[in-house]
């Protein structure tokens, strides 16, 4: 970032250059550092929680995303962001079922160059003295997931995969076990041929690269096509936080499928309520309309939610009202379209099921009971599952 190359001359004695101030709000924690390069990161413990880094070029969209998903910050308002001027590290488990931290990177901030500007000013350790943890390790070593944010339609495109590149290699020798996203943002102004043509250049190139420094066996980046305009940003985002719930997606998979089976559903997902991210559906193909119509439903409840409850402390809080009964305490509510309906029901405070009902046919409202006790029996199965895999 600005001023990465300063001299460590002048800084005053006994006061470490790379001192860092912690700033707590009420949804993130921020690091206030100084401007050299090597001193925004040097004091960044290394957290016992998995961290997802959000990195990119400066104005490629990395901070809006992040506030988007995270802040409930509508698209158009994030024209009015400032650039990322130092590391935000973001804990999301306060309103959310997911535990991790979030680590967004100033834009002219290259981790590639860190382990140069390190030992260039580093000394010697003295005598029977641990070594140190190195900065990247300090950032490499909990990430489970590097997300890379490229704008497509900048002129600096072929610098941003240079970049990731280089990121992967310093990432790659710290930590074998991360996962590459590649978001190719600010999508939404490009037709379908469009998409599609850069998701292949952008592919071909990190491939390219990958092949020439013998990667291409040990790394496999995903490419997705995102804008916060629509619903692809929070697509793409739960595609990589399910990557965090490993150990729990196939039986979340298995108690789908049976609830989808056994209520003559088209689609279920369980959606982290909070940041609208699903983490889980069934085995059916996935289709974006049907996620849209249930992100559409969860923003309508949510909204609702805020007018009767507290949203921030209750989760969509108990609107038995707006359903149909108590459901036992929990909120439950039935959207009809034209030819299908919407079911949202609650199974905990950050945890909630939507479904999709083909159009009923005669006789079929009898079975609403059903309905009810299968759902119980998946809230049961839900709670087992996160009981033993201790979340």
């Amino acid at each position: 970032m600005a001023g990465g190359d300063r001299s460590l001359e002048g800084v005053e004695p006994g006061v470490p250059e790379w001192s860092l101030s912690v700033q707590k709000t009420s949804s993130e924690r921020q690091l206030s550092a100084s401007p050299s390069t090597l001193s925004l990161l040097t004091n960044a413990s290394i957290c016992s929680k998995p961290k997802i880094l959000l990195m990119g070029l400066s104005k490629s969209g990395k901070t809006s995303i992040r506030h988007v998903i995270f802040h409930k910050m509508s698209a158009n308002e994030t024209q009015f962001l400032e650039s990322t001027p130092k590391i935000d590290k973001i804990d999301i488990s306060s309103k959310s079922f997911l535990d991790f931290q979030l680590w967004d990177f100033p834009g002219k901030l290259d981790v590639s160059h860190l382990r140069e500007k390190e030992a260039a000013n580093s000394t010697p350790p003295a005598p029977g003295t641990p070594p140190t943890t190195s900065t990247l390790e300090k950032i490499f070593l909990q990430a489970k997931v590097l997300i890379f944010v490229i704008d497509p339609m900048e002129e600096k495109a072929s610098y941003a995969i240079e970049r990731f590149h280089n990121t992967i290699m310093e990432a790659h020798k710290i930590n074998p076990r991360i996962k590459y996203e590649v978001f190719i943002h600010k999508s939404d102004s490009l037709n379908d041929d469009q998409k599609v043509e850069n998701v292949r250049e952008i592919t071909h190139s990190v491939n390219k690269k990958l092949r020439a420094t013998g990667l291409q066996d040990r790394v496999y980046p995903s490419f997705k096509t995102t804008s916060i305009y629509d619903h692809s940003i929070f697509e793409a985002m739960s595609m990589v936080c399910q990557q965090l719930l490993e150990n729990v997606l196939p039986p979340f998979e298995n108690i789908l499928n049976a609830f989808v089976s056994s209520n003559m559903m088209e689609k279920a997902f369980i959606f982290d309520i909070h940041p609208k991210i699903f983490i889980a559906s069934d085995s059916s193909p996935f289709d974006m309309p049907s996620y849209e119509l249930c992100c559409d439903m969860l923003d309508l409840i949510s909204d609702f939610g805020c007018i009767y409850q507290d949203y921030e402390t209750s989760g969509l809080g108990d609107m038995s009202e707006m359903g149909k009964g108590d459901r036992s305490g929990s909120m439950y509510s039935v959207v009809k379209l034209n030819d299908s309906s919407l079911h949202l029901m609650q199974i905990n405070r950050h945890l909630a099921l939507l479904c999709i009902q083909p159009g009923l046919q005669e006789g079929q409202d009898s079975q609403q009971g059903i309905l009810d006790y299968n759902f119980q029996q998946l809230k049961i199965g839900i709670k087992e599952v996160l009981k033993i895999a201790n979340l």
